[in-house]
């Protein structure tokens, strides 16, 4: 697609259709170095530009981080998608958008030779791909132009943290500060499928002396749910977008179990516009909180433990 021309009625549809969505399978499809479509969720984008209208501070270092780019007055972070997930970087002049994404309370620009399309991708599509490439969370076959293709959804979380490592060094310097004392001695559940979130949860849970299972996707966590009586349950805790069930799914098959009606649950998750927040709120979740952000999410186990 290097001739592939971007014009701005096109650009504006894709951010308004990210903008709005609330859909938490709705990802936007990419083309990487190595010719394989990438994908991610729409709800974590605040829109495309164009490449070369961008004014970039260049990083002289050899990494993948491109440098600091003006987006619309606001200093970003710039980086080139290929050369973090692993491929051979195409020349520069071979990239032609920027995904301006915003989450885990930092705004950043992923450069990228040129996006194919909007698409949905169910839950239950969607296979563990972390094994193959550590950088990515799962795999899925989509249908693109009447033709089946393999698309790599890849880790954004772990993406952010290698963009900004003091991310992870706040989060433990966190934990330390933290003297919450949980006296619910029930179970506490964690669904997650990326593994850099796991091990935070993980040590959050040693910190707070925790009674917890953790878990890499709702159908899993939603299994061990129901083999628990409710009131042997403290707290459930869930990401959104995950393979074979994400956390919504999840939320509406608890809350259409009467006997479980008195378990809390927290959604945590970078997938934050408006619609989706008030969604999930009405499927019966009692709060909202935003990875990586280990001070809130504490207080939230807190207040919500039972």
């Amino acid at each position: 697609m290097d001739d592939y021309y971007y014009d701005e009625e096109e650009i504006d549809l894709l951010k308004l259709v990210s903008t709005n969505a609330n859909d938490a399978n709705q990802f936007i499809l990419f083309d990487g170095s190595n010719d394989e479509l990438y994908a991610i969720n729409v709800s974590k984008i605040r829109e495309l530009i164009i490449y070369k209208d961008v004014e970039i501070l260049r990083n002289q270092s050899d990494n993948f981080i491109v440098g600091t780019g003006d987006i619309r007055g606001e200093l970003t972070t710039i980086v080139n998608f290929d050369h973090w997930i692993g491929n051979k970087p195409d020349a520069d002049d071979k990239y032609e958008l920027i995904i301006v994404a915003a989450y885990g309370g930092h705004r950043l620009g992923i450069v990228v030779k040129s996006v194919e399309n909007i698409i949905t991708i169910d839950s239950e599509d969607m296979s563990d791909n972390s094994s193959a490439n550590p950088k990515s969370t799962f795999v899925a076959k989509v249908e693109i132009y009447s033709e089946s293709k393999m698309v790599t959804i890849f880790d954004s979380d772990m993406l952010l943290s290698d963009i900004f490592p003091d991310v992870e060094e706040k989060s433990d310097t966190q934990l330390d500060t933290l003297s919450y004392e949980i006296t619910a001695k029930g179970y506490f559940m964690f669904a997650d499928d990326s593994k850099y979130i796991r091990v935070m949860l993980e040590r959050l849970c040693q910190k707070m002396q925790l009674n917890y299972e953790i878990y890499e996707n709702g159908k899993e966590l939603l299994a061990a749910v129901f083999k628990k009586r409710a009131e042997d349950i403290s707290l459930i805790i869930s990401d959104i977008e995950m393979p074979v069930m994400g956390g919504r799914e999840l939320i509406d098959s608890i809350r259409k179990n009467s006997d479980y009606d008195s378990v809390n649950i927290i959604v945590h998750t970078n997938m934050s516009n408006d619609i989706m927040k008030e969604e999930l709120l009405e499927l019966g979740a009692q709060k909202i909180i935003g990875k990586v952000n280990i001070v809130s999410l504490a207080a939230a186990i807190n207040e919500l433990a039972k």
